[in-house]
């Protein structure tokens, strides 16, 4: 009996999108490449589960309540040097115990979907420690020195912005793959829509309004603004999404019960592409993974309040690329709404058609073919020329 090829997935459950990264892609390898298992490790808790725990909870609480100090880490940590001691410090982050561990499973290929392991394993070969082929797969439209490291075999990237970043930074375009962000295969799959909606119990002739408040419920003043929306004469049905924030759903429960319009709350749900199907538009946050399934849906986007870093990075291309509209104030919100609502939508239906300029339907097949390929290829040894990163945010 033949050997199943392994590849092994590092990732790090800091928000919903570089797990689901991963899971994406390792459904593709199963249905594409039978010949092989994959193997997904949460890369911070495997190496050092106390520091996971602290940091996880230090990360939910900054970007819920002190977005511009998760702004100014997250900037200061994209102007380090790769060659800097604080960076290779970095890079040492369960340095030892990756090495062990490689050397335990004896994967064929690696595939990062978070930034850390990627430095660690860039490390591990520059020292010699390992030849396994290593690849990167950026999870947001945002470019950042933390996923950039010179014995990175691929990296995979959700939009020519970021390719043309990584560029600049001094990395081989024959090295990058614009392949989008991998997601979940139901958002590819063509949508029962009427059927969907009889199932939901929707008007059919309502203008159909998406909120989602995150894996966490951690939508600025959500509340707030679905209050205003609830007691609108506008005519729309609205459907809510709590994530695990369970209280949230309780308030936003007891909101509705007074609501002018039909309401649907929802807490965690795996059904978000039935939700997305069915939706005009769409309230959230500007995180890698939702704006993602948004643009795989052709669904046009309100970003409200973007974390300052990646989700203010994300918003800026996605605005640029006319699929989305950015809200800062509660009041903008609900002016956004009631003008693209107008007029039958047709400013939504532009939006819509512009999301088929840069979606990407097929990120986890792409990746998982190319990681194949990598299995047999000889890896970067010396590393290609890598320029420190530039200090400034790209937009």
């Amino acid at each position: 009996m033949q050997k199943l090829k392994r590849v092994l997935i590092l990732s790090a459950s800091y928000g919903e999108g570089h797990q689901q990264a991963a899971l994406a892609v390792r459904d593709a390898i199963m249905e594409s490449h039978p010949g092989h298992e994959v193997h997904i490790v949460d890369y911070i808790e495997m190496v050092h589960p106390r520091l996971n725990s602290v940091a996880r909870y230090c990360y939910l609480k900054s970007v819920r309540f002190a977005p511009a100090l998760y702004g100014l880490f997250y900037k200061g940590t994209s102007r380090i040097a790769p060659s800097s001691l604080i960076q290779r410090r970095l890079n040492h982050l369960g340095y030892e115990e990756l090495a062990e561990f490689l050397h335990e499973e004896q994967p064929d290929v690696i595939l990062s979907t978070f930034p850390t392991p990627a430095g660690v394993m860039s490390v591990l070969r520059e020292h010699g420690l390992t030849q396994i082929p290593a690849a990167t797969v950026i999870t947001d439209h945002a470019i950042h020195s933390q996923w950039i490291h010179p014995y990175t075999d691929h990296y995979f990237v959700g939009s020519e912005h970021v390719k043309q970043g990584l560029i600049l930074r001094g990395i081989d375009e024959r090295r990058i793959s614009v392949t989008g962000i991998p997601i979940r295969p139901a958002f590819l799959e063509a949508s029962n829509r009427a059927g969907i909606r009889a199932k939901l119990g929707l008007e059919p002739d309502y203008p159909t309004l998406l909120i989602m408040g995150g894996a966490y419920g951690v939508l600025s003043d959500i509340v707030q603004i679905c209050e205003e929306l609830f007691q609108s004469d506008r005519r729309m049905q609205l459907m809510v999404v709590c994530g695990r924030n369970e209280k949230l759903r309780q308030q936003i429960e007891q909101l509705s019960k007074d609501a002018k319009n039909p309401v649907w709350v929802f807490g965690f749900t795996r059904e978000v592409h039935e939700l997305m199907a069915v939706s005009d538009l769409i309230v959230t946050k500007a995180g890698g993974l939702t704006v993602s399934e948004a643009l795989a849906m052709e669904l046009p986007m309100l970003l409200y309040r973007p974390i300052p870093g990646q989700e203010t990075q994300n918003a800026a291309f996605l605005v640029k690329s006319r699929v989305a509209v950015l809200a800062r104030t509660r009041k903008q919100v609900i002016d956004h709404i009631y003008r693209l609502l107008r007029d039958n939508g047709s400013l939504l239906a532009r939006m819509r058609a512009n999301t088929n300029t840069i979606r990407k339907v097929t990120a986890a097949r792409d990746i998982a073919d190319k990681l194949v390929e990598l299995e047999n290829q000889e890896v970067i040894h010396p590393p290609q020329p890598h320029t420190p990163p530039l200090l400034a945010e790209q937009s």
